[in-house]
């Protein structure tokens, strides 16, 4: 047996062993943390040394940049210019990581954050209070060995874009808008989630708050390009077309068009407007003339182009009645334009129809062969062509018009040696000189305000030219300045030699050199909108769907529509 001693012993002995490894532990805890330590006491050092030396360096530089009293102020400007850029690209490489979300503040000897603009103090070169501001507010921290940039600047390395509520609504509206998102896409799951990744508190709107923010953003978008329009110096020409879309709603399609102070020719997307009741021309001039008093510009309308249907010649004519009882002058005959593309494929099915009718005529209910295989394909294909041309001539005679021969005249590639090569009788081409010639000194040349004070005498002055006030001067007529030079060449940039000469002659040019040929922008716009209308979207009300339509043109076509940039019309592309 073990006796009691020898017991008590052991006890003591495991004790002693325990305590000594309790002090073994605590030593190496205690090496750790002085090892820790020290190494944070390196760090700092190694940072209160590079800022002290950046000082010293700033300071030496400083000193260099004191120069001689002999040297001129423009040298010495241009000396300080040249160290303050090396200086600015060597702190860049020396500076603290902070440095790249703040500025310094001169004024006030503060660092500026360039994330939510406020002011931060920094004395002597100490940037903890920047470091924290930027780890706490705005969750941002340093990367070894790396740059820390957010999406954006990695990007663009321009300036960074915070979250807002308002920022974040005008992506959102934009993103749905242009990608013909259904509204309810903001309620997804996925979605949410994905956004609170990225943005813990992102305030995600419902699809009918989406719906509010589009039909808003519509109307102050509207209110832009009103302004826009109105403000240009040309007059403005459109296109229409009616459509009915999948869910039985009828729309017009009004495009715009127009030449730009700079010489630029525009196009886009005007309105998308519900038509009530059938494609009548009344139906159509309402929503029409409805759509150019919103954007206040009944009176710059100068030509229309539409397709060959009859109710556009109804729908014309009563756009000239309701604008002359507003005193606004439109001639409907005059100003309305046949889409050429219209025309043109109304020829070729000309050509089909009458291949058509002779091959069904000779094969009966067989398979037709082909043309080249028929034996009467030469008498068959004159005939065909003869009846292509007849429907041509029927709306080339519709051409004899004011706009037609200003467009021809004008076109500084063609001129009068278009219709002089092409054998035009010689009355059509002194008229269409004398209709260009008149409609520029009626309503293109300066004018001038005669001395009204002189007391009219009748034995010396004729009474209709005393009682007129106003004369039109020109030393020597730009538009037979014109007339008489020589023709540009086939590949002249049209639009842009009009720059520099014939200041009162370009203003007709930019009038009528804006009128589009085709109607095939209107054309386009349905096929866009039927991407807004689709079987799992038939609900959307006829105001929503031009809405829509409107900013999503209006979002390709403009600039930033929501940013001060709108102010000029150059931001139309």
């Amino acid at each position: 047996m073990t006796s009691e001693f020898e017991e008590n012993d052991i006890e003591e002995t495991a004790e002693e062993e325990a305590e000594e490894e309790a002090e073994y532990e605590t030593e190496e805890e205690v090496g750790e943390e002085a090892e820790e330590e020290v190494k944070e006491k390196a760090e700092y050092e190694t940072e209160e040394e590079a800022e002290y030396k950046n000082e010293e360096e700033a300071e030496s530089e400083t000193e260099e940049n004191q120069v001689d009293d002999t040297e001129t102020k423009e040298q010495q400007i241009e000396k300080n210019i040249e160290r303050e850029v090396e200086q600015e690209e060597t702190n860049t490489k020396k500076r603290s990581w902070v440095w790249e979300h703040f500025t310094y503040d001169e004024t006030v000897n503060k660092a500026k954050c360039k994330h939510c603009k406020i002011l931060i103090a920094c004395n002597k070169g100490s940037t903890s209070g920047m470091a924290g501001h930027i780890k706490s507010k705005h969750k941002l921290m340093k990367e070894k060995g790396k740059k820390q940039l957010t999406i954006r600047e990695s990007i663009n390395n321009s300036k960074v874009i915070v979250y807002s509520k308002e920022t974040f609504k005008k992506f959102i509206i934009r993103w749905i808008v242009k990608n013909d998102l259904p509204f309810t896409c903001v309620e997804s799951e996925d979605f949410c989630n994905m956004i609170f990744l990225l943005h813990k508190d992102a305030f995600i709107p419902s699809a009918d708050t989406i719906k509010n923010y589009i039909m808003t953003s519509f109307n102050d978008s509207q209110k832009k390009v009103a302004s826009i329009l109105q403000n240009t110096s040309s007059k403005i020409s459109f296109t229409i077309d009616a459509w009915t879309s999948s869910n039985n709603f009828s729309f017009l399609g009004i495009t715009a068009h127009w030449v730009t102070e700079n010489w630029k020719l525009k196009s886009f997307l005007l309105d998308f407007i519900k038509l009530e009741g059938p494609h009548s021309g009344a139906n159509i001039k309402d929503a029409f003339l409805k759509s150019l008093k919103n954007f206040n510009i009944e009176s710059k309308i100068l030509g229309v182009t539409t397709d060959n249907a009859s109710n556009n010649v109804t729908f014309l004519k009563a756009v000239e009645s309701n604008l002359s009882q507003k005193y606004i002058y439109y001639d409907s005959e005059d100003k309305h334009v046949r889409c050429l593309a219209h025309v043109i494929n109304l020829a070729a099915q000309q050509v089909l129809t009458t291949l058509k009718a002779t091959d069904n005529d000779e094969s009966s209910n067989e398979e037709v062969e082909d043309f080249r295989d028929t034996p009467n394909r030469f008498e068959n294909g004159k005939e065909a062509a003869i009846n292509a041309i007849n429907k041509l001539k029927i709306y080339y005679n519709k051409t004899d018009s004011t706009l037609y021969a200003v467009s021809l005249i004008l076109d500084l590639r063609l001129k009068v040696e278009y219709m002089k090569n092409n054998e035009w009788e010689t009355q059509w081409v002194d008229r269409t000189k004398k209709t260009v010639s008149e409609l520029y000194m009626m309503l293109y040349t300066p004018q001038e305000t005669q001395n009204t004070n002189i007391e009219y005498n009748s034995s010396d002055e004729d009474l209709v030219s005393h009682i007129s006030k106003w004369r039109r001067i020109e030393t020597v007529s730009e538009f037979d300045r014109y007339f008489n030079a020589d023709r540009a060449q086939a590949l002249c940039d049209t639009l842009n030699w009009w720059k520099e000469e014939y200041p009162n002659l370009s203003n007709m040019v930019k009038d009528y050199l804006g009128v589009p040929a085709t109607s095939a922008l209107a054309e386009h716009i349905f096929s866009s909108a039927a991407d807004v209308i689709t079987y799992d979207r038939a609900s959307l009300a006829p105001e929503t769907v031009r809405a829509v339509e409107c900013l999503k043109h209006w979002f390709h076509s403009v600039s930033y529509l929501d940013e001060e940039e709108l102010d000029t019309q150059e931001n139309f592309g």
